[in-house]
């Protein structure tokens, strides 16, 4: 019996070790040291570097990093996460490690419900 609790602390302990929790990154000192504005215009000028970024537009780029986009394309379903990904690992790479995507809210863009007269509030 003692050497059943043996085993399964050395499962728990590997277990700990394997699923602990990553650290998450933060927002440098030089990027919280940034106005507003400086934010902006690092986000902005990163993004006309890239014809694939010239419909992004930035709506925000708080002291946290949280970077708020609003795109203009509708790029599909399918394809916006990856493309989503990599703009954010290149951000990461480019402008500061800490940095992280969020899109502005959208409404509803089915022209279908749109035509039946619901709407869904956001």
């Amino acid at each position: 019996m003692h050497f059943y609790w043996i085993k399964l602390e050395e499962i728990m302990e590997k277990m700990a070790k394997k699923f602990e929790p990553n650290k998450t990154l933060t927002a440098s000192k030089e990027w919280l040291e940034l106005s507003l504005e400086s934010r902006l215009l690092k986000i902005i000028t990163f993004l006309e570097t890239d014809v694939l970024y010239q419909n992004i537009q930035v709506t925000d780029a708080n002291k946290e990093g949280h970077v708020t986009l609003r795109i203009e394309d509708n790029i599909p379903s399918d394809e916006r996460g990856l493309f989503l990904l990599s703009l954010e690992e290149k951000l990461k790479k480019l402008v500061d490690i800490g940095l992280t995507i969020w899109l502005e809210p959208v409404g509803d863009k089915s022209k279908l419900r749109n035509l039946r007269g619901v709407q869904i509030k956001t």
